[in-house]
Order: structure tokens, then sequence, then C-alpha cells
């Protein structure tokens, strides 16, 4: 068995959900699963994402609708932040850079 898959329903017991409401995310698209060999389960960043959906059902009271919008927003945040990282960088080599308009030859 690979490591990185972690079974369905071991995801389903150990986050107190059923296996019912994981094949509902995945239908509605919230999360993928993979199947190696006779192991259907999730890679460990769709665990996350699965604990994320069920804590925002249940602390929040959040429904599916409202869960998919979230999650769309937090991949849009991230993707953003990566391109603020990259600006950033570029403009501090820009700063760190000697310009050649300020030559004094």
């Amino acid at each position: 068995m690979n490591e990185r898959i972690i079974p369905r329903e071991h995801v389903a017991r150990h986050l107190s959900i059923s296996v019912e409401a994981l094949v509902r995310y995945e239908r509605l698209g919230l999360v993928r699963s993979i199947r190696e060999g006779e192991v259907e389960g999730y890679e460990p960043t769709q665990v996350r994402r699965i604990w994320s959906i069920a804590s925002y059902q249940r602390d929040l009271g959040v429904n599916l609708a409202g869960v998919e919008v979230i999650l769309r927003l937090r991949e849009r945040m991230a993707l953003l932040h990566g391109r603020l990282g990259r600006l950033a960088e570029d403009l501090s080599t820009l700063a760190d850079r000697p310009d050649a308009d300020d030559d004094p030859s």
C-alpha cells in the first residue's frame, strides 16, 4: 500500500464523517480520491481539505454551497499570496541592483 494514500474508511472514522459524506464531497468536486489497487482513499492534502469542510459545516454551520465558495476563495487567496511573494522578491531585487542611470561616469 502506498503510504501517501489514506484509505477512505480510515479518514471517515478519524474525522467522524460518514463514508457517504465523503463520496458526496467527491461527487460535488470538493475533494478528489485516488485508487491504487484495492485501496481507494485520499492524499494528505485532500484529508486536510476534508477536515476543513467538516469544520466549516460542524463548527460554523456552513452548508455545502457555502463551503464550495469558501474553498474557491481560499484557493484564489493562495494564488494571490504566491503572486505577491514573487512581486516582493522582484521589487527587492530591483531595489538592490545598482542603477545604471546613477553612474557618475
